[in-house]
Parts: structure tokens; sequence; C-alpha cells
């Protein structure tokens, strides 16, 4: 599912600076590994074993945000990052520049006082950050799980609030009046539709509630998306997100479910091409994903393990499961040593692929076995 709930992930630090004027900070992350990835399963089928150096178990992104203090508790607070991708050659000579080079990250500017946080711009899905919240292999790296469900990183044209904490108890709204592009930019998608005004614009409507307390942390999680114009079909997405940090071990686990009329998948969702062959107008689409995972502290280091399960209502034999190890050690404090493999079993319809990121950006699947290993810095 590639519907975004909005989140954002930097206003709450940054609400929390004091400055006269204008505060900026630049910051970043590189990260530079190898993969291969190899095997067949259900609707993938064999091939040759596949070697990639590219950022692995985290985006490598060049980033500016900063703060200015207004008076009265008021605050402008803004921040624009860039995604890197420092394995691709882009100068004279090169004959690979899709998705290479300088990409947008999110990016937003709004105000934060004692009434909460309110930003727009290209703001980080909620939805998609929870899958990276509760588990251990976060987004990235061949251990992710939210590559199984198909969705994106961030949506554009998007306004979101976020309340003061009451009690440890956090409340987020959003909406985006297109998620993957400008406004009436995916008119032609939608076949014999009249392209005029805001025709095909993927409209989201979105709340979170968390609560976190000490170890503890929940979220409740809801959306409802629809294809402006296209027809009256809707999709709704639910999420329940736990974790508790016994010290120990840390465990985290989400279970999430997908609902609607495939009507409002066609155009722009690539649901309802590769991982789901065969669906058509009209049909009902109903998904059901969960995935359990633990974190293990040893010192510098840490072992991650996590296993998750894709169960598919609207085709038959389209289930899939994933599992996933892989360890951590830290370098210093901003350099960290990484190492996963994981490996995907796909029921005979089910076609997923091991991706490195969570989501396509522009980085293609392979094989349903995988290994990385690598180092990422960031400053």
């Amino acid at each position: 599912m590639n519907k975004k709930l909005i989140a954002l992930a930097m206003a709450g630090t940054l609400s929390g600076a004091v400055c006269a004027q204008t505060n900026v900070t630049i910051y970043g992350n590189i990260d530079m590994g190898v993969m291969l990835r190899s095997g067949s399963s259900g609707g993938v089928h064999s091939h040759k074993t596949q070697t990639d150096f590219q950022s692995l178990a985290s985006e490598s992104h060049l980033g500016f945000r900063g703060v200015e203090d207004l008076g009265n508790g008021l605050k402008a607070i803004f921040d624009l990052q860039y995604v890197l991708t420092p394995d691709m050659n882009t100068g004279p000579g090169s004959t690979y520049t899709a998705g290479a080079g300088l990409g947008r990250g999110h990016q937003y500017l709004g105000l934060t006082g004692g009434f909460g946080t309110v930003v727009a711009g290209q703001l980080d899905g909620i939805r998609y950050g929870l899958f990276g919240k509760y588990n251990p292999f976060g987004n990235s790296s061949v251990g992710n799980f939210s590559s199984m469900t198909t969705q994106y990183d961030r949506a554009s044209n998007a306004v979101a609030y976020i309340s003061p904490s009451l009690n440890g108890f956090t409340l987020i709204l959003a909406h985006a009046t297109n998620t993957q592009a400008a406004e009436g930019a995916l008119c032609a998608i939608h076949a014999g539709l009249s392209c005029k005004g805001n025709n095909g614009d993927d409209r989201l409507f979105s709340i979170d509630l968390n609560y976190a307390k000490g170890p503890f942390s929940i979220d409740l999680n809801y959306e409802t998306t629809k294809a402006v114009g296209v027809s009256d079909s809707r999709l709704y997405v639910a999420d329940l997100g736990v974790s508790y940090d016994f010290g120990v071990v840390k465990v985290g686990a989400l279970y999430d479910v997908i609902k609607g009329e495939a009507d409002s998948l066609i155009g722009g969702n690539v649901l309802g091409g590769a991982l789901d062959p065969g669906l058509g107008a009209g049909q009902k689409y109903d998904k059901r994903n969960w995935f359990i995972g633990a974190t293990v502290p040893l010192g510098k280091a840490k072992l991650l393990a996590a296993y998750g399960h894709v169960s598919n209502r609207t085709l038959s034999k389209a289930d899939a499961s994933k599992w996933s190890v892989g360890a951590r050690y830290a370098l210093s404090k901003r350099t960290e040593f990484y190492m996963d493999y994981a490996a995907i079993s796909n029921d005979g319809n089910a076609r997923y692929l091991m991706n490195p990121m969570g989501n396509s950006d522009g980085i293609l699947g392979a094989g349903v076995k995988g290994f990385d290993m690598g180092i990422k810095h960031s400053f």
C-alpha cells in the first residue's frame, strides 16, 4: 500500500531550541555497503546472484534545519533535506542517471508554540514511520519489513498538526491534497478521466495517536485515501504498533490492515501491478500485515531479529513471510558497522522481492534472499 500517513520527525526537536535569530544546523548521513541478493520462491523465479554497492542500512542525505524565535513563545521552523546516492556516477560519460544525484527528502516550513506544531511541504509518512519505529531494522537494509507493503516514504502537498504532549499522549492530524505529484498531475493516469481541475488527485486524510512513557510506546493510526473524480472508491488503513524496552531486550510489533475497493488503487499505485497481478476494477481489496522484532544490546554491539507475514485476502495463494537477523557495532558515536541476512518465502502467486529500502524509490528488488554489510556515518 503506497498511500501515506504524514508525520514530522524534526519539529519536536526544533521546537525546543531558543534563539534570538535564525539558527541553522547542517546535518547529514553517509551510508555505503555491499549487498548480495539471489534465490527464487513462489512467483519469483530463479536468477543469478546480484551484487550491489549502495546505501543500505540507512538513507544517505544532507539537510539544513533551523528555528527562529518570533517572541511570545512562537517560533518559525524549517527543514530542507536532500537525499544522496553516493554510489551512482552522474558525471561525464555516465550511463546511469535515473534516480541518481540529489533528490528531495522531507522538506517543510512551519510554526511551533504552546498550541503545538503546524508544518506544510513534503512530509514523512506516519504509516511508513511506524513500520520503521517498531521494527528493529527500521525501513532500511535487507532486514526491513516495510518493503513487503509497497509504499512511499513521503507525501507531497501535505500539511500536518502535531499536538503538545499531554500526560504522554500526542495527536497528529494530516492531509495531503495530492500525495504523489503536483495537483492535477495524475489526471492522465486514469483511463477515460476528463483532465480538468483536480481530477485524479490522490487525497489523503490521516490521524495518529501515540502514547509514550518510560520504556513503553504505542501508536494507533488510521487513514483514508481517495483518487478525486475516479469513483467513490476509497482505501482504508489502520495500524497498531507497540514496543517495550526491558533493558536486556527491546521488543516491538505492528499489525496493519488495508481494505477498500481496487478502483482506489488504479493509477499511480504499484499495488495493482507487480505485487497483486490480476487485481481489477470493482474488486474488493483486503490485506493484513504483521511483524514482531527484538533488539538485544551487548555493549557497543546490538543483535537484531524480526519475523513478519503478509496475508492477502484478495488473491488466493498470495501470502508471504520474511525473517531477518542482523548486527550493529558502534565504531564511535557517529560511525556504525552493520551486517544483515534475510529471506522471503512466497506462496505460488506472491512476488515479493528483496529490497533494501522500504519503498520502490528507484531501487529495484531482486531475489528472495539477501545479505548486506557496510558502514554508516552521521554528522
